[in-house]
């Protein structure tokens, strides 16, 4: 009998060992990040049909988001209060369009061609709209643009191909005085930094792939939005890393749509599959 227990501690012991050596293979950073939640959502608004494909938001003020959708050049303004589009606005012809930005009286947005639309008086019977030409093309697949008021341009970033290099993806400045964009990046992100190590895919330019930016109201913090595999990664003002948050699939299906509030709230859409789009509210804890 005392040899059978001894042969039981044996066999058991051995068992733990196994099982330990076969978590440590099996261990992942990258899932493990999965099941850790930095964020908490607040509030969700499921939006029409019409936006089922939201692919840009931008704050406009009195419970209100201007949303573009990807097949049309209409601006939708969403009522936060009515969950209900209360006006749309046709800006041109339909296109991939994929980002949105409203400042006072004009609006930008952005095609996925690299084309640049800017609408004077969006909100009125004289609206006016110009395009702009870039650099960048189909390939490169343009889908974050946001402004950065402080200095006077948009900011553009690329979801697929830099057309300069695979190793990194720039951030580049359309300027609004010339209507120009620089083609030397104003911020990089370079996927050889360890902060992307845990992502790092085989074919490199994939590791992250942007779907939207914004400019954090009062830190000046820079949001960087990715929706293929979700996660949000914050710069602050000069490019620098600060962190990077993964989003859980269940909650961003296809998160393509970011914008803040004047104090900071932080609002995320999500384009829809079979279910509706939505705009998420969210706290990064």
């Amino acid at each position: 009998m005392f040899f059978k227990k001894i042969e039981l501690a044996i066999i058991i012991g051995v068992l733990i060992v196994v099982s330990g050596i076969g978590f440590a293979f099996n261990y992942s950073p990258k899932k493990e990040a999965l099941s850790n939640k930095n964020y908490s959502i607040i509030e969700k608004w499921d939006l029409p049909k019409e936006l089922q494909e939201v692919s840009g938001i931008s704050w406009l003020g009195d419970n209100k988001i201007a949303c573009i959708e990807d097949e049309s050049a209409v601006i939708y303004i969403f009522n936060l209060e009515t969950s209900e589009v209360e006006k749309e606005i046709k800006f041109g012809a339909p296109g991939d369009f994929e980002g949105l930005v409203i400042s006072k009286n004009k609006a930008y947005a952005l095609r996925s061609d690299g084309t640049i639309f800017v609408i004077e008086n969006y909100n009125s019977k004289d609206l006016q709209t110009k395009k702009y030409d870039t650099f960048l093309n189909s390939k490169n697949n343009t889908e974050s643009l946001t402004l950065d008021d402080k200095n006077n341009r948009l900011l553009i970033s690329v979801k697929d191909n830099d057309p300069f290099t695979k190793e990194s993806k720039g951030i580049y400045a359309f300027d609004l005085n010339s209507k120009k964009l620089k083609k030397e990046p104003t911020y990089e992100l370079d996927f050889n930094k360890d902060f992307f190590k845990n992502y790092k895919e085989k074919k490199i330019e994939k590791t992250f792939r942007p779907s939207e930016l914004a400019i954090h109201p009062q830190t000046r913090d820079i949001y960087v939005l990715e929706g293929v595999n979700p996660k949000l990664l914050i710069l602050d003002a000069k490019g620098r890393f600060k962190s990077i948050i993964r989003l859980d699939k269940d909650d961003f299906n296809q998160a393509e749509g970011l914008t803040f509030s004047p104090n900071g709230d932080l609002y995320i859409s999500n384009e829809g599959k079979k279910e509706s789009g939505n705009i998420l509210k969210v706290h990064l804890n």
